[in-house]
């Protein structure tokens, strides 16, 4: 493994420390993504110099730094467009809250900084001098196929309740099996994940849904309980069912709703957990659709002009989801044909799409106030029938039938 998979800018900073008489070393996941064949995308560095000292080099050298989290040792460095988050060699004591270190201690040796991170795997770094540092087993527990943690997991996982999540995430990406000892751990510390925000527990929960092995990861959550608090519905889904079950739906709200729907979750139970997660109120608004759109229910649909008012009634943001999901129970039906080609021939229009609007109906005398909807909603019903029908004079003369 040589620096020629560095980045040439990252390569000339380690160099430039080095002459300083400071060490630059890449960790955490840009290591494990190169070890394992991906491509880097974070680039996370870690260093011998003190804040103090960072700055002092940041200001010799003439390169823009940001404080991005300097009480915890790490400036963001700005080299050519490049954004570098470099952190101080450091060791921890007592966490707070299951999540936050209330201890921190900077120092010199690397060793120790590896010491205090969660997986093996995790606990790998790189320099340009000396190669692979690999001092608790990531390389050899990645061949084994082993996800482990570094020292005791129970400690780890203790120390930060999110370890939990991203055991089973790491376990579920990267096709490992989980070390025997950070099992039990996990059977044990896992309930801390409670006192977790619902933004860092969606964060994991959405990354695990984006896995192409996305339901073995679930079935890791639910296998150790890591949901129990968060959403208790899917308590339900055994491990067994959910792994063997053809949920074949791409993208991550499809995917959650699946699960929604598997485990008969009513509305109100889905509205609470998003509300839980802090979900946006455009993920609410979409789970609330394909909820009450039920796709396991077989849709009487025998025309395109049923579909298109089915499809007006979804959405078009829940219309490919309500779809994908549709056809796990239905199959391949006549009514989702009619659906699939309505949605992609620019049929289903709105409103807005109408080629007359409000002031048109003023203008033809029509009074302002409720009439004016229901006309509009009349043209939209007939450019629904006919699209072909969505032409200004068409429209005009409807109206001026209606009202004489």
């Amino acid at each position: 493994m040589n620096a020629e998979w560095l980045p040439s800018r990252i390569l000339e900073l380690m160099k430039r420390f080095d002459q300083a008489g400071y060490e630059l070393v890449v960790v955490g996941g840009a290591v494990r993504s190169f070890y394992v064949g991906e491509e880097p995308t974070d680039w996370d560095l870690s260093t011998s110099a003190t804040p103090d000292e960072m700055v002092g080099l940041s200001r010799e050298w003439g390169i823009r730094t940001i404080p991005t989290g300097i009480q915890h040792g790490t400036m963001t460095w700005v080299v050519d467009g490049l954004h570098l988050e470099i952190t101080t060699y450091r060791i921890e004591g007592t966490y707070e809250g299951y999540r936050r270190p209330l201890e921190m201690t900077f120092t010199k040796d690397l060793n120790l900084d590896l010491a205090r991170r969660d997986f093996t795997m995790n606990a790998m770094a790189y320099s340009y001098k000396t190669g692979m540092i690999d001092l608790f087993g990531g390389r050899e527990d990645f061949r084994d196929k082993i996800l482990r943690a570094v020292g005791d997991p129970k400690i780890r996982l203790a120390e930060d309740a999110l370890r939990s999540f991203r055991a089973v995430r790491f376990a579920t990406r990267y096709g490992l099996a989980i070390d025997e000892k950070l099992s039990l751990a996990l059977s044990s510390e896992g309930e801390k994940v409670r006192h977790l925000s619902g933004e860092r527990v969606k964060q994991e929960l959405d990354l695990i849904l984006e896995l192409e092995e996305w339901k073995s990861g679930v079935a890791g959550l639910i296998k150790y309980r890591l949901l129990r608090d968060w959403i208790p519905v899917w308590s339900h889904l055994y491990e067994e069912k959910l792994i063997h079950r053809p949920l074949v739906v791409p993208g991550r709200l499809a995917r959650f709703a699946a699960l929604m729907l598997l485990s008969d979750a009513e509305m109100e139970e889905s509205d609470w957990t998003l509300v839980r997660l802090r979900a946006s109120r455009e993920e609410q608004k979409i789970m609330q659709s394909l909820l009450a759109h039920d796709p396991r229910v077989k849709r009487p649909i025998e025309t395109a002009y049923e579909a298109r008012r089915f499809a007006l009634g979804l959405g078009n943001q829940v219309l490919g989801i309500w779809l994908d999901l549709y056809r796990v129970w239905q199959g391949e039906t006549t009514e989702a044909r009619l659906v699939m080609e309505v949605a992609g021939d620019g049929s289903v229009l709105e409103l807005k799409d109408l080629a007359i609007g409000g002031h048109d109906l003023i203008e033809m005398g029509v009074r302002p106030g409720p009439l004016v909807g229901e006309l509009l909603a009349i043209c939209l019903d007939l450019v629904l029938q006919s699209p072909e029908n969505n032409r200004r004079d068409v429209l005009l003369a409807t109206i001026k039938k209606r009202i004489g």
